[in-house]
């Protein structure tokens, strides 16, 4: 049975809107931040959005932050393809899947595909995660039948 990693704290890009329009100049941006967790035979996300809108006008200077309520994806092992490390021109962790779906709702995902910001103090805690979900994956995918819980345990009548 594979070890559980440490969750991995990531970050993700967004693109973000300006404006310039009769009443002034609104410039709206987003801070993704979230935990990657390895739990038996899945991957769990959970993010949460920030979102700041500055605003200049002849009203004068404000400055607006609304935070988002935390939303998590499961995502099953067996639907990743490819788990990998980049290190130029940031770190990130890459993660590729047989489905295009398997990531429909994390903001910034693509089609089939996702690309997490890692700090660099965390790199050790990312270089674990990329191990244990490669050999989890291993494991999930000699055993399809075999329901793998988060705590190790096979389901009752499970084979050990």
């Amino acid at each position: 049975m594979p070890v559980t990693p440490d969750p991995l704290p990531f970050r993700l890009r967004l693109a973000g809107e300006d404006t310039i329009d009769t009443s002034g100049i609104r410039s709206v941006s987003y801070k993704v931040r979230g935990l990657l967790h390895l739990e038996g035979g899945t991957l769990a996300f959970e993010w949460a959005v920030d979102q700041s809108t500055e605003s200049v006008g002849l009203g004068g200077v404000s400055t607006d932050v609304e935070k988002f309520d935390y939303e998590e994806l499961v995502v099953p092992l067996t639907w990743l393809t490819e788990v990998r490390l980049t290190r130029f021109p940031s770190r990130r962790l890459k993660l590729r899947a047989r489905r295009l779906d398997a990531f429909d709702g994390i903001p910034a995902a693509r089609p089939g595909s996702i690309s997490l910001r890692v700090r660099w103090r965390d790199r050790h805690l990312a270089r674990a995660m990329v191990e244990a979900i490669e050999e989890a994956r291993v494991e999930a995918l000699a055993y399809p039948e075999r329901e793998l819980l988060a705590d190790g345990d096979t389901p009752a009548g499970g084979v050990d």
